[in-house]
């Protein structure tokens, strides 16, 4: 595992593996350690918006996700069930120099959202990023933002087919796969001609010697904090 010419990214703000046993993930705790490690580059919290219209930082467990969170609730409830943090005290420990990814998890978050929680902050580049299947018609709505705001093309298992020219025209700067078997050398080769950097996330690989042999095969410069 060689960090030296890598961008590494912290999946749900966490600087490697062994610290999510030790820290709530998305916190502003594990944030603010993560900032504070050389080799991150980018910080990733997972976004979330409550009933009464508060940007939250959450992902939790399956269960979590799919059933208690997935209808929006009181911000009041939901921390005092997880003890979460809100999206503005997680970006009061993110330095401005530091590049941020927001991966969108609430359908009812808007452009106006992500506008006012980022009001006076310059940040170096701010990511936006969607996991569901129809998330290129959702960041629809980010569009003609600042600019220092990119799109990320979350994996899922149609990443494969979708034009990746008019994903660079939609100001996607980033591409992901999330399975091992969609990592090619063609499809690296093809997102670095259109203009676009490709990612790896390291959520189906079954250990930290098969991401690492595929990352180091196929010469990826983005890494994920989930082997390190």
């Amino acid at each position: 595992m060689n960090l030296e010419d890598k961008i590494v990214l912290t999946h749900k703000g966490c600087f490697n593996k062994e610290c999510e046993k030790m820290y709530r993930e998305n916190s502003k705790e594990v944030c603010a350690l993560s900032v504070r490690k050389d080799y991150i580059h980018i910080i990733e919290i997972d976004v979330r918006k409550s009933k009464d219209g508060i940007l939250y930082c959450y992902h939790g467990t399956l269960i979590q996700y799919w059933l208690y969170l997935v209808i929006p609730r009181i911000f009041s409830d939901i921390k005092k069930r997880y003890h979460i943090d809100t999206l503005e005290e997680i970006l009061g420990v993110i330095p401005e120099d530091k590049i941020i990814v927001l991966d969108l998890k609430s359908k009812s978050i808007t452009k106006a959202d992500i506008l006012n929680a980022l009001k006076g902050k310059k940040y170096k580049k701010v990511i936006l990023g969607n996991t569901s299947l129809s998330s290129v018609s959702f960041l629809e709505r980010f569009n003609d933002m600042p600019e220092e705001f990119v799109k990320v093309m979350n994996g899922n298992i149609f990443c494969k087919f979708y034009d990746l020219a008019k994903l660079k025209d939609k100001n996607y700067k980033y591409f992901e796969v999330v399975f091992p078997f969609q990592v090619s050398k063609k499809i690296i080769d093809d997102v670095s001609r259109c203009g676009m950097e490709f990612r790896c996330a390291g959520l189906f690989f079954s250990s930290k010697e098969s991401y690492w042999n595929k990352i180091n095969k196929c010469n990826i410069k983005h890494v994920s904090s989930d082997f390190i």
